[in-house]
């Protein structure tokens, strides 16, 4: 699909879903945006800048966990209890009251609360992605089949829920198909299901490897037929997924800060499923500053590139790429590129796993802003050049001072306007998190017509800790034109060219 297709599906997308927007005014009426946010304090004031804050502590939360009870993730609207032990509410037949649908659907929440089979219609983005489920929310009580699904936002809105498990008709295979919190019941089901067996959960450093040994056990004896390995949640525009998935041995690269979790879904010869489940737990970085991008998360054939920035001081030039340059981003500050270099991608990520599990070595600082070249000095981890990203710049110990950072579009490559999403970390704490934003295709390979936005100052302070003071009042992002943005900067209190309101 050309640029021009995909325009003018958004704008029919969004002509249709303008029938609900109504629904959030209310909620869209109590927001705020900028100011400035101190690490470890990203409370209401924390919003994104191109949207509504809506008091939630971190507009871009990770998917919800759709795994415990124990609350919300990354500061997000909570988890679904699809993986408990307790409570047999489940499917249609169960006996339970009928569902109760409300007058119109809450924003912001995984369920299809005004019963149209739509989640979220028409409410504006808050996350690059969050978990959905257009069944009733009693179905994943119970520890049955039925999963809630993933939608993504698309621009300003967001899309389809993809990969939903409704509940179904029982048949003899292990599993509570129809999500009563019963399994096989009626089926005369006599074989029994297999056991898979997890590893225990492991934690470390973002941007790093991490193994799944999996074991297979059956009670019957029956011999494995398949064995599958499947993210079922992760922060918002995570890419790794475990590799090889079909095996009972494979491996996860977790490519940003957060917690995973993945399933292990093994079948015998006779149909019998069991499943379990185990977490990696990356939230361990020895970086003072981190920055994380991921832009278009799930969208199919997308190979924009979207490049981060991260400038010495504000008065800095962006692009200035010399070894000691202020502008820490692609052409001067990049450990490893996935077009080519090293493997292409799978070799980058190799190595960079390799640097993060060793406790004796430590990935590489790339431009020297405070000679000789070391822990104050930034790199970029991985530039991605083929859509979502992410692309991460860290510092390992900054410098107090102030740092500034930007997004540029570099280049859509035909996929059209990007949606992008940023957060930033001071230790390992998230001190900002921003709401989806628009960049807009304009022009081609970086020239002086792409847009560039400047986001967030970085002011960190010599006692280690930080404050992240937001550059974009209220729905109005710092975004211009890559020319202006090279030759002086964005304006303040301007939106491509717009006076802020």
């Amino acid at each position: 699909m050309n640029a021009q297709a995909r325009a003018c599906r958004a704008r029919e997308a969004k002509m249709r879903r303008a029938l609900w927007v109504a629904v959030c005014i209310g909620w869209v009426a109590g927001c705020d945006g900028g100011g400035t946010v101190t690490a470890g304090d990203a409370g209401p004031s924390a919003s994104g800048a191109g949207g509504a804050s809506g008091g939630i502590d971190a507009a871009v939360s990770g998917l919800f966990d759709m795994g415990r009870r124990d609350g919300p993730q990354d500061g997000g609207a909570g988890p679904l209890p699809i993986d408990n032990d307790g409570g047999a509410s489940g499917g249609p037949d169960s006996g339970r009251p009928p569902r109760a649908c409300a007058p119109e659907e809450a924003c912001e929440t995984p369920f299809d609360e005004d019963c149209d089979g739509l989640v979220d219609e028409g409410c504006g983005c808050r996350q690059a992605e969050k978990a959905c489920y257009t069944g009733d929310p009693r179905d994943l009580d119970a520890a049955g089949a039925c999963r809630a699904g993933v939608q993504s936002c698309q621009l300003e809105f967001y899309g389809p829920c993809e990969g939903q498990v409704l509940p179904t008709a029982e048949i003899c295979n292990g599993l509570d198909d129809d999500c009563d919190g019963v399994t096989d019941e009626g089926t005369g089901c006599a074989n029994g299901a297999p056991e898979a067996l997890c590893p225990p959960d492991q934690s470390g450093s973002p941007l790093a490897l991490y193994p799944l040994e999996g074991g297979y056990a059956d009670p019957d004896g029956d011999p494995m037929a398949r064995a599958t390995w499947t993210l079922r949640s992760a922060p918002a525009g995570a890419t790794g997924r475990p590799m090889p998935a079909d095996a009972l041995r494979s491996e996860f690269f977790a490519d940003l800060q957060g917690e995973y979790l993945l399933e292990l879904e093994v079948e015998d010869t006779q149909g019998q499923i069991g499943r379990c489940t185990t977490r990696v737990i990356a939230e361990t970085s020895d970086d003072g500053l981190r920055i994380e991008l991921v832009w278009n998360a799930g969208a199919s054939g997308d190979d924009s590139d979207v490049d981060l920035h991260l400038k010495r001081g504000a008065n800095g030039a962006w692009h200035d790429d010399a070894d000691d340059g202020d502008d820490c981003h692609w052409r001067n500050c990049s450990v490893c590129s996935n077009e080519g270099v090293g493997g292409g991608e799978a070799g980058c990520r190799a190595y960079l796993s390799d640097l993060n599990r060793d406790p004796n070595r430590s990935v590489p600082p790339q431009v020297t802003w405070t000679p000789p070249l070391g822990e104050d000095d930034p790199r970029l981890d991985l530039d991605d050049v083929q859509g979502q990203g992410p692309e991460n710049i860290n510092v390992r110990r900054p410098s107090p001072g102030t740092y500034r950072v930007g997004v540029h579009y570099w280049d859509d490559d035909g996929f059209g306007d990007s949606t992008v999403t940023l957060r930033i970390f001071c230790g390992d704490a998230l001190a900002r998190a921003y709401d989806p934003t628009t960049l807009r295709a304009a022009g081609r390979n970086g020239d002086d017509n792409t847009e560039f936005w400047e986001v967030a100052d970085v002011t960190w302070r010599a006692d280690g800790t930080c404050a992240v003071t937001d550059l974009n009042p209220a729905g109005c992002p710092r975004i211009c034109d890559n020319g202006t943005a090279t030759a002086v900067g964005c304006p303040s209190d301007q939106s491509r060219g717009r006076a802020c309101r």
